[in-house]
């Protein structure tokens, strides 16, 4: 039965109520807060509470109303704020799909990184997508500028053709260009050939890895990882037209402080609605830090091109000098020329990451200057042993036919031809330090700094052994004037080296002035230290033997050349290794060093 509220049945609900002491005359003046209502409803005699509560039944909750809302909307009610973060059809015909990034978006945040490391299962120290900085602008009004960088998945990707195994492939449907985690050796030559720093050597697997905007995802229709986790929708996957990839490259409508895109034609493209100033500049354009040492490919450069000089000046003193007084000294200058040359080779496989895969190092004959090095030593090889069994064996008396004639050109050939590709290597990577003329200057005259003293030695040691000329003969005949040459390719080394000092008075900060200033700055003490062991090792001793009036017994001769070429090694040994260490690799805009 209800009760209705009247001044009859009113009693107050609490004696330490406020509202016992209020009267039956009051009570229309009381209200009652119901939920989900801003305003109260006054009670009448006329109500019930039952039928307040019964109407509190028929109104919607917030939950209820929210979803009878969206329920009949056409779209989402926010639509305005999305966009489409994949695209929604592959690619046709002359696309690809690409990275966008809207500059005005991002924030810096590095939530694509974090992405990125933690789906692909990335080590600590191992990313695949980077966040820079650019700053440019005016004291009153400064600008700066994140910029996140992946691969770029190029049209023309240096990485693929310089492989020597072709561990990448570039998608003909998507233009996704993967790394072929099995296929790879560990070579780390593409790292060298990308201008951009995206692929990354993963120490443990002994192999490159690289960004395949996870391409398993957009092939279940899922965008990537840091295109999923950008909190400001400033990533996303879109299709290009490759046609209006090149032009763009051509016209150098990248990203400011990038490396020049016509080279290897990436796809990314950076979107801005506000004008960017000509100042712009990378945060760490002004940093300057050695590059890796690369110990092994300085062994291996080094001792192949002393081997391949002591063939050519072999193959030139046998036209000076009587061959038949030379033929007790052939057989050692020959052995020792091999044998430099074959450790150089193997010193070469300690830079690979998985050395047991090494043999499929010639697939990528077509394309890779690495390849075709490898070909020219295993030919140099070849001919080199062929030439001292034939040299050795006549040597010991055995009736063969003399293939000296053909035998020993072909090893100086070979060897030539693979120190061209040697010197192609590292000029195909386009870095203004390994440039053809310094270059191709530098490994030639190895050849020669180290070959003319290794022949000199050499020669003065079959000479003491067999007795078929007199150390003195060697010396007063070929030696000295070999040394003489060794001193003049030397000084001829030193300044080639010490021309890159001249860019420090350029203005504008080149690649090429901060080789020069981590020459004179950082790596001043190495550079100092290679002066001296090629200016003693290559000049001042050579020119002690050569034109001092000391009469050394042959012993002491002997040991004194021998001093020479070995300190001259030393100084070749620190030469190679400024060359990496000094050499200024292209990248993407960096951030300010923490």
């Amino acid at each position: 039965m209800s009760i209705p509220l009247s001044e009859k049945h009113w009693e107050p609900l609490d004696a330490r109520s406020p509202y016992s002491a209020v009267g039956a005359e009051d009570v229309s003046r009381l209200s009652v807060a119901r939920p989900n209502q801003h305003a109260p409803v006054p009670l009448t005699e006329a109500r019930f509470l039952i039928d307040d509560y019964l109407a509190d039944q028929q109104r919607l909750t917030a939950v209820e109303k929210f979803a009878q809302k969206h329920a009949a909307a056409d779209g989402p009610l926010q639509a305005r704020y999305y966009r489409d973060l994949i695209p929604l059809q592959a690619p046709k015909a002359g696309q690809q799909y690409a990275f966008e990034v809207d500059l005005d978006s991002c924030s810096g945040c590095k939530a694509c990184v974090t992405a990125c490391h933690e789906l692909n299962g990335l080590d600590d120290d191992e990313t695949w997508r980077a966040v820079g900085l650019l700053q440019g602008g005016t004291t009153a009004l400064p600008v700066l500028q994140h910029v996140t960088s992946a691969c770029h998945h190029c049209l023309d990707p240096a990485c693929l053709y310089g492989c020597p195994v072709i561990a990448y492939e570039k998608d003909p449907v998507t233009g996704i260009v993967k790394h072929l985690d099995d296929q790879c050796i560990g070579c780390q030559y593409c790292i060298l050939k990308c201008p951009y720093d995206v692929p990354k050597y993963n120490a443990k697997k002994g192999i490159v890895r690289k960004c395949d905007m996870c391409s398993d995802r957009l092939a279940g229709g899922e965008a990537p990882a840091c295109v999923q986790a950008c909190p400001t929708s400033a990533i996303r996957i879109t299709v290009v037209d490759q046609q209006k990839v090149i032009e763009d490259c051509e016209a150098n409508l990248f990203l400011p402080g990038a490396p020049e895109p016509d080279y290897t034609l990436p796809t990314t493209v950076y979107k801005t609605a506000r004008p960017l100033p000509r100042n712009l500049l990378p945060a760490d354009h002004y940093a300057v830090t050695p590059g890796h040492a690369h110990t092994s490919l300085v062994i291996m450069l080094v001792l192949t091109q002393m081997s391949v000089g002591t063939f050519v000046v072999d193959l030139g003193l046998d036209r000076l000098v009587d061959n038949r007084l030379m033929l007790g000294l052939e057989p050692g200058r020959v052995l020792a020329g091999l044998v430099v040359g074959l450790l150089g080779m193997i010193a070469a496989i300690g830079h690979l990451g998985r050395p047991l895969y090494a043999f499929r190092a010639m697939i990528g004959l077509r394309t890779s200057w690495l390849s075709r090095e490898i070909l020219a030593f295993s030919l140099f090889a070849g001919f080199a042993s062929a030439f001292a069994a034939d040299v050795w064996l006549r040597s010991w008396g055995s009736p063969q036919p003399n293939m000296t004639w053909l035998l020993r050109p072909a090893a100086a050939l070979s060897g030539l031809a693979g120190v061209f590709c040697s010197i192609m290597i590292y000029v195909d990577t386009r870095r203004a330090f390994w440039s053809f003329p310094l270059t191709g200057t530098k490994f030639a005259l190895t050849g020669l700094v180290l070959g003319l003293p290794a022949v000199v030695l050499v020669s003065l040691l079959g000479a003491s052994w067999t007795g078929s000329m007199s150390v003195d003969d060697v010396m007063s005949r070929f030696g000295r004037k070999l040394l003489e040459w060794q001193m003049a390719a030397t000084l001829a080394k030193l300044g080639v080296d010490a021309l890159v000092l001249s860019h420090l008075r350029e203005r504008k900060q080149t690649a090429l002035k901060r080789t020069a200033l981590l020459l004179t700055g950082e790596l001043s003490r190495t550079a100092m230290r290679r002066g001296l062991f090629g200016f003693v090792g290559g000049v001042a001793w050579p020119a002690f033997l050569v034109f001092g009036r000391v009469n050394f017994h042959p012993s002491v001769l002997i040991a004194a050349v021998g001093l020479s070429l070995f300190v001259a090694l030393l100084g070749e040994f620190v030469e190679r290794g400024l060359f990496f260490t000094a050499a200024v690799a292209p990248k993407m805009p960096g951030a300010l060093a923490s």
